[in-house]
């Protein structure tokens, strides 16, 4: 695949590309998206995850979905409608497993937070949610 088809399937622009951390800017269901791979050289994006990205970009309605019942279901007692989904983020450390599903929650005096729904190659979603602040 090349850049230029990825970013057109994606609705993408602003493709960043700096020491094995590529980065763009996509719209997804009418949802701008940001796309991050942590790791991985063009190359590797683009030949070896082009396939994960088509199948995201195609089964979003569901992934989406299917990652923010397990948000609400870990977090009953929480407004889960406030949680926008802001980043798929591939990381070749493997980390987020395939990928994940990544949604801010808030801002606080350490920084950011966001909840991480991680999938595997096969599309399941991980019941374990991750937190990270930035």
């Amino acid at each position: 695949m090349e850049k230029d088809d990825l970013l057109y399937i994606c609705k993408g622009e602003d493709w960043y590309n700096n020491d094995n951390v590529i980065y763009f800017k996509g719209n997804v269901s009418g949802k701008e998206i940001n796309f991050d791979f942590c790791g991985y050289s063009e190359d590797e994006v683009l030949s070896g995850l082009g396939y994960f990205i088509e199948r995201i970009i195609r089964d979003f309605e569901r992934l989406d979905k299917e990652a923010m019942n397990i948000i609400k279901e870990k977090h009953k007692d929480e407004d889960t409608n406030i949680l926008k989904l802001s980043d798929i983020c591939f990381d070749k450390s493997e980390c987020y497993d395939c990928f994940g599903m990544c949604y801010y929650a808030c801002e606080s005096p350490e920084g950011k937070l966001y909840l991480i729904v991680k999938f595997d190659e096969e599309f399941h979603a991980d019941e374990d949610i991750v937190y990270e602040v930035y």
